[in-house]
C-alpha cells in the first residue's frame, strides 16, 4: 500500500520565501485586508491603480502562488465573478497558535507540582533531543568568540534579537549575549514558562557544541532568565560550571 502524500510545508507560503517585487507585496498587503477576497476591481480601487494594473499584477501573484482564484456567482444574470484571495499565513497568528500549543505541551511535561531540578534538567535534556532532531548538532567552538558567533547568528534567526556583550566582571573569560525579545512572550502572557527557558538552554547548548558531556569543549553556556533589566541573559564560561535551576 502506498502512503499518500502530504501536504505541502506551510513556511513554502511565507511572503519571505516567495519571489516577489516591492509591487507586488504591497499588492499582497492590500489583498490581505480583505479576509474573504476581493476582485480586481475592489483591490485596484483600493490601490488607486488602473483595474488592468492591478489584474496584472494579481495574475503574476498568482503564477507564484502567493494568491489563488475562486468563483462567486455575480447578482442577477451576469456571469461568475473572479475573486482573489491570500494563500499567504497571517505570521502573528501561526507564532501565537504554536507557541499555545507548545505552552500546553510542556505543562502536560512539567505536570501541576513545582518546577524542581529535576524537571528542569528534564527540559534542558528534551531541549538537546530537539537541537539533535534539527540537525543541530554543533561543532566544538575554538573559543569564546566563536562560541558567541554561533550564539549571535542561531539567537537572531530564532527571534530572540540579541546583542554581544561583556559583562564587568569579565576578568573570568565570561561572555554574554542579552536576548531582547522572546518568540513565548505573547498578549496577555508575558513570561513564558521556567519549564520552556530550560528547553531553550539545552537546545543551545546541543546547538553549540557547549553542553555537558562534551569532552573537548573549552566553554560552558547557562541562560539567565530576566538577568538584565527586561532581557535575558545566556552566558558563556571558560570552564564548566553549575547548571542554575532556572
Amino acid at each position: 500500500m502506498v502512503d499518500a502524500p502530504a501536504p505541502r510545508p506551510s513556511v513554502e507560503l511565507f511572503s519571505d520565501a516567495l519571489p516577489l517585487s516591492v509591487k507586488q507585496r504591497e499588492v499582497l498587503d492590500v489583498l490581505q485586508t480583505f479576509p474573504h477576497g476581493a476582485r480586481s476591481a475592489e483591490l485596484a480601487e483600493k490601490l488607486g491603480m488602473h483595474v488592468n494594473t492591478a489584474r496584472g499584477h494579481l495574475d503574476e501573484l498568482v503564477s507564484r502562488g502567493a494568491v489563488r482564484v475562486a468563483t462567486t456567482q455575480s447578482e442577477g444574470r451576469g456571469r461568475p465573478s473572479l475573486v482573489f484571495q491570500v494563500r499567504v499565513p497571517d505570521n502573528r497568528a501561526v507564532v501565537n497558535e504554536y507557541v499555545s500549543l507548545v505552552e500546553v505541551l510542556t505543562s502536560a511535561l512539567a505536570g501541576t507540582g513545582s518546577l524542581t531540578p529535576e524537571i528542569l534538567e528534564q527540559a534542558r535534556q528534551l531541549g538537546r533531543d530537539w537541537a539533535r532532531r534539527m540537525n543541530e548538532e554543533g561543532r566544538t567552538p575554538a573559543n569564546e568568540a566563536d562560541i558567541l558567533q554561533q550564539l549571535y547568528i542561531k539567537l537572531r534567526d530564532m527571534g530572540f534579537d540579541p546583542t554581544v556583550a561583556r559583562p564587568a566582571d569579565a576578568s573570568d573569560g565570561l561572555g554574554q549575549l542579552s536576548l531582547h525579545s522572546c518568540p513565548f512572550v505573547t498578549e496577555g502572557k508575558p513570561r513564558p514558562s521556567a519549564f520552556i527557558c530550560a528547553l531553550h538552554e539545552g537546545f543551545l547548548q546541543e546547538a553549540t557544541g557547549s553542553g555537558p558531556g562534551r569532552e573537548s569543549g573549552p566553554v560552558f553556556l547557562t541562560l539567565l532568565p530576566y538577568a538584565d533589566n527586561g532581557a535575558c541573559v545566556v552566558r558563556v564560561n571558560q570552564e564548566d560550571g553549575a547548571t542554575p535551576e532556572g
